[in-house]
């Protein structure tokens, strides 16, 4: 692996665990950190973990193919203060740009993402924030976004996800890599890494399929779909547009959208669909209104179709046909 390249190294667990996830804006999947960076310049990728602080020195004249050139390691600072990844290079001086990055924290306890600064401008450099489903009102394409859910819904010890998806931004669609693992301490905490890619692999379009979910569910139509968990019957995503005048806010409970007394529908269905059932319909389901009070809905639930790898269904299908 080229040392001239700042290469991603990911610092989400212990650092026996540590691995290269990208080389310049090359997306590598987990690839082994001894063979990407020679052992004996590994404590400065350990010293920038540590302090969370850029560490840069010239390195001594040597027989090694790295002596008396410039090495700089730069960590990835996380919204909670500790270094997720951090970037490293060895070469001649006047160095290339560093990898646009980003610290990021998924708690599937409070469904609550948190990203750190980083990134440059396109996305805002500061420390943001969303619930649930809101953040993928900004992605345009993610083809593996149903089975990263169901990962991080599952949350096994020891796990790990890596994707690529088109997200639009303050100047146009780009391609961001994240990586992604949960915590020995609490599975269901996911630190990770944002780094964008967009160098080299153009963004993508959304698909033809998300396009024709776009043109059957609207407003006028009255149709609407969503991917729901199975657990607790919370929306994860919207695929399309929500119903209008729907209570579904960043910050709110959603499980507090459906009518109290109409929940123990919602329990009937999860429990027909957990066990095996292809479809289950509730008629006259009273979803909340923004205005204090209720929209009335018809709806039919049949279980995700890429999940399967996770044994009963974590996500179910749900076509809304609003009244």
């Amino acid at each position: 692996m080229k040392l001239e390249q700042w290469t991603l190294i990911e610092t989400l667990g212990a650092p026996q665990t540590w691995s290269v996830v990208a080389t310049g804006t090359a997306v590598r999947h987990w690839t082994s950190l001894p063979r990407a960076v020679p052992p004996p310049l590994l404590p400065m990728v350990t010293a920038a973990h540590a302090t969370g602080k850029t560490v840069e020195r010239r390195l001594p004249q040597s027989r090694s193919a790295w002596s008396g050139q410039r090495a700089c390691a730069i960590p990835t600072v996380g919204p909670d203060g500790d270094v997720h990844a951090v970037q490293f290079r060895v070469g001649p001086d006047d160095p290339p740009e560093p990898l646009l990055t980003a610290g990021f924290i998924l708690n599937c306890h409070t469904r609550q993402h948190r990203r750190g600064p980083g990134m440059g401008g396109a996305f805002g450099d500061g420390d943001y924030g969303w619930e649930g489903g809101d953040i993928f009102q900004y992605i345009q394409r993610f083809d593996r976004a149903v089975e990263m859910m169901a990962t991080l819904n599952a949350s096994e010890p020891d796990s790990r996800f890596q994707g690529e998806f088109s997200i639009s931004s303050y100047t146009g669609l780009h391609t961001v890599m994240m990586a992604t693992r949960n915590s020995d301490a609490d599975p269901k905490i996911w630190p990770g890494v944002f780094l964008d890619i967009t160098d080299s692999v153009p963004p993508q379009e959304e698909s033809l399929e998300a396009a024709a979910v776009d043109m059957l569910c609207d407003s006028e139509s009255g149709q609407h779909l969503a991917l729901v968990d199975t657990d607790q019957g919370r929306v994860s995503r919207w695929l399309g547009a929500a119903p209008p005048n729907l209570r579904w806010d960043a910050g709110m409970d959603v499980r507090t959208i459906p009518h109290p007394d109409d929940r123990p529908l919602i329990l009937a269905a999860r429990r027909a669909l957990l066990d095996g059932a292809a479809t289950h319909t509730v008629t006259g389901l009273r979803l909340a209104a923004v205005d204090g009070g209720w929209l009335t809905a018809d709806v039919e639930a049949r279980p995700a179709p890429t999940t399967a790898d996770f044994g009963p269904p974590q996500f179910a299908l749900v076509r809304m046909r609003m009244r």
